[in-house]
Formats: structure tokens, sequence, C-alpha cells
């Protein structure tokens, strides 16, 4: 059921408290939003090339899911401090992480790209940083929103590891090695994106614990620190992720070790 965004009793919380996670519910608007973008820019692109219905079909139902994502996002933001106030936050349109989709047989290397970004980076790091923030959240409104999004998230992901399977085997040499390189320069920008300004080694030895609060414990609307959301980002990809892509026949810590590198050129 769709939250009771209505019945969110503002009085019980500071002003800062929610400006401070309305800030964050609108940041998660605006990248679901991007999402929006990016996959109806890939099942254009597999429609054109024939790929197989049920792809098309999960990929449209993805669609769908986003723009409920970005609803509800949005929503909490303007439950939590108004309408006008979030009106007045940034809201840039969202930009696709890659160029528009090739007229040629290239096609299928830039798809395995978007999907490697998109999914198998994106929405996998996106699976425990929502189930994170369902430990924490204390409101049941915001809880509501997070458990939503949380199940898709996990089902995203899978769409994604399994999608790169089927695209993998179609890739030409030249595109497997360009998707390679893709990669690391990914995993570089996830990382800028991702460690909340935190480097990698202020965290080494550093645990961080995430369980429910305890009953005297300050509430939470939905809302995670700086280093909460680096240390999810670096476990994800350590436990995660890179095996993943190794499984895949990746170098993935190759990949990894290389992510300073700068873009590669477009496939010809």
């Amino acid at each position: 059921p769709w939250p009771d965004f209505d019945g969110f009793e503002r009085a019980r919380y500071p002003l800062e408290l929610r400006r401070t996670a309305a800030r964050q519910w609108l940041r998660r608007a605006r990248e679901e939003y991007g999402s929006v973008h990016e996959f109806s820019l890939l099942l254009g692109a597999l429609t054109r090339i024939g790929a197989p219905t049920e792809w098309t079909g999960m990929l449209a139902r993805l669609i769908t899911d986003e723009a409920r994502h970005v609803e509800l996002c949005r929503n909490m933001a303007c439950a939590l401090v108004g309408d006008e106030e979030v009106a007045g936050m940034e809201w840039t349109p969202p930009t696709p992480p890659f160029p528009a989709p090739p007229e040629n047989e290239r096609v299928l290397a830039w798809a395995a790209d978007v999907v490697l970004c998109t999914c198998c980076i994106g929405e996998t790091v996106s699976v425990p940083l929502y189930e994170s923030l369902a430990t924490v959240t204390t409101d049941s409104v915001a809880r509501s929103v997070v458990d939503q999004i949380r199940r898709d998230e996990l089902l995203h992901s899978r769409f994604g590891w399994d999608a790169l399977e089927w695209l993998l085997p179609r890739l030409k040499e030249d595109e497997r090695a360009w998707l390679e390189a893709r990669l690391a320069w990914r995993l570089g920008g996830f990382e800028r994106s991702c460690s909340a300004g935190m480097d990698l080694k202020d965290l080494i030895g550093k645990e961080v614990v995430v369980s429910p609060p305890e009953e005297d414990a300050p509430p939470n609307l939905g809302h995670q620190t700086a280093r909460v959301y680096a240390t999810v980002f670096y476990a994800t990809l350590e436990h995660d992720i890179l095996p993943r892509f190794e499984a895949l026949g990746f170098d993935a810590m190759g990949a990894w070790q290389a992510r300073a590198q700068k873009m590669p050129a477009p496939l010809t």
C-alpha cells in the first residue's frame, strides 16, 4: 500500500533533523529519476536489436518501478519539510552516464556497459544501502518508503547480472576488451559518487555497526551518516560486486586497481 504521507507528524521532529532527511530523500529522488532515463534508453536499444521479449518485458517493469521510486522519495521529502521548501532545493535534470545508443552493431557492447554500470554496480550497491536504512529508520512512514524501494532494488540487481551474462558471449573480442576498460573507469566514478567524500584509507580497521536503534535513541527519518554510506559501498564492492565480475571472466581486481584511468575512447 502507498505510504500514508498525510499521516506523517512533522511536529514530532526538530526542523533541522527533517531538513537533513529531506535533502537525502530528494537526492534519492533525483537518482531514481535518472534511472528512469537510463532504463528507457536501454529498453529502446534492446527492442531495436530484437532482444528476447523477457528482457524487454523486465526492463519495462523496471522503468515503472523507478518512476514510482521518484514519487515515493519526493513525496517523503515533501512530507518532511513541505512542498514549498522542497521546490527550492536543487533539482537537476538527469543526464545518463553514457552516450546515446549507436545505430550500428556496436549497440550490444553499449548495452553491456549500461547494464554493468546501472544495474550490476548501481542497483547492487543500493540493496545494502536500503537495508541499512531499513535497520535504523524509526518513523513508520519513512520506513514504509524504504521497504518498498528496498524490495525492488534486489530484483533490479538480479536483472542486471542475468542480462550481463546473456550479453557477454555476444560481444566481439575488441568489445569485450573495451568493456573491461569501461569497468575500471566505472569503478572510479562510483567511488567518487558513493564514498560520501571519505577516503578508503580512513575506513580501514574501523568497524561500522548498523543495528536497530535502542529505545531511547534519537529518531531517524530515513537518513544515514557519510561513514555508513562509504563503508557499505566499499564492503559491497569487496564481498559482492568484484567477486561477481570475476565469476563472469573480468579481471575485476585489476579494474579496481586501475580505477583512476581516463574514460576509454568510444568504440568505432
